[in-house]
This record gives structure tokens, C-alpha cells and sequence, in this order.
């Protein structure tokens, strides 16, 4: 594989598209990251709620256990500050959920904040930059070859656009065929070029 073109202005700017992905994947990470930590800002509120509630029914049911003992009329005063203490708990329970949740939703909601943006600027990374990358160290390869221009010339005739292949010989294909030594010279020499790899020498037979 090779990641770079040889010639000094492609390779800027596959550099550049390099560096544009990773900060536009930066940004989106780090974006990700703000939101989780906005929810958890509200998770940590759930908490408190979740620890003075608790706090709160404790105290109440220790009140309810000295009141008990009141004479007369322990067990009835005792009965409502119970009840204040159940309620307690219950909202320390719903606190509690209410935290819990909201720290799924933060993880789920950071994420996906940035997982789309993420997966389009690696997929459309990985398409165009891996694919040159394939490309161009095949044909850096090819051009090494004994009769690596042959084969470059074809790679140019799959691959070039038609005007292209017109300005390097009448009838291209008839030249490839017929083996015509400066058709295919000058074949090879417009692929290598398209990938960035001009002025490369290419091996003839």
C-alpha cells in the first residue's frame, strides 16, 4: 500500500483530508463527550436527592421509635411520622432510579451524538483514502516489473476517461493490443500521473 502520491501537491492535499478527518472526528468525540457530561450534571442532582431522602427516612423512623414510647399515645403519634418515613424512602428509591436512568441516557445519548458523524467521515476515509492507497501501491509495484508498463497501460485503459485516453493515441486500445511501444509508454505514464506517482520510470520488457 502506499498512503501518499509522489508528487508534493497531492500529497498535501491527501495530508490535509487527512487532517480534516481526524479533527472533524475530534470535534464529534468531544461534542459526544460535553453531552454526557451535561446529563451527568443532572445525574448528580438525582444522587442528592437519592442521599438526603435516605438521610431523611432514617431520621424519621428513629423519631417514630422514640415517639413510640411516649405514653398513651405513642403508638398513634408514632403511626404518621412512619409514614413520612416510608415516604422517604420512596423518594430515595426514585432518586435512585431516576439517577440510574439518567446515566443510561447520557451514554446513550453521547454516543450517539457522535457516532453517525464519526462513521461518515471514517467510511468516506476509509473509500477514498485506503482505496488510493491500494491502487497506488499496485501500480507502484506493477511499474517494477518486467512488462509493468503493459500492464499499467491496461490499468489506464480501465480507468482513465475516455478523453483522456484519445489525447495519448488515436485508437488506444488497437495500440495496447499491438504492443506499440510509445502508446503504452505514454499509457502507463497517464495512469501513474492520475494516482500522483508522475515521474516514476516504468519497466519495459
Amino acid at each position: 500500500m502506499k498512503l501518499y502520491a509522489a508528487q508534493a501537491s497531492r500529497a498535501g492535499r491527501q495530508a490535509m483530508y487527512d487532517a480534516l478527518t481526524l479533527a472533524w472526528v475530534s470535534a464529534w468525540v468531544w461534542l459526544g463527550v460535553q453531552v454526557h457530561a451535561q446529563v451527568s450534571g443532572s445525574e448528580d442532582g438525582a444522587r442528592r436527592i437519592e442521599r438526603n431522602s435516605g438521610e431523611l427516612a432514617r431520621q424519621l423512623h428513629d423519631a417514630a421509635d422514640v415517639l413510640a414510647h411516649t405514653p398513651l399515645i405513642g403508638a398513634k403519634v408514632r403511626r404518621p411520622v412512619d409514614k413520612s418515613g416510608d415516604a422517604a424512602a420512596g423518594l430515595q428509591h426514585a432518586g435512585r432510579q431516576l439517577a440510574d436512568n439518567l446515566e443510561k441516557l447520557g451514554a446513550a445519548v453521547g454516543v450517539e451524538v457522535a457516532l453517525v458523524p464519526v462513521l461518515v467521515a471514517v467510511a468516506g476515509w476509509l473509500v477514498l483514502r485506503l482505496g488510493y492507497a491500494r491502487r497506488a501501491g499496485r501500480a507502484d509495484a506493477l511499474r517494477r516489473l518486467p512488462g509493468g508498463a503493459d500492464l499499467l497501460a491496461l490499468e489506464a485503459l480501465r480507468r482513465l476517461p475516455p478523453a483522456r485516453l484519445a489525447s495519448l493515441a488515436d485508437d488506444p486500445v488497437h495500440a495496447w493490443r499491438t504492443g506499440e511501444p510509445e502508446a503504452i509508454t505514454a499509457l502507463a505514464a497517464a495512469y501513474l500521473d492520475s494516482l500522483g506517482l508522475r515521474g516514476v520510470s516504468v519497466t519495459q520488457d
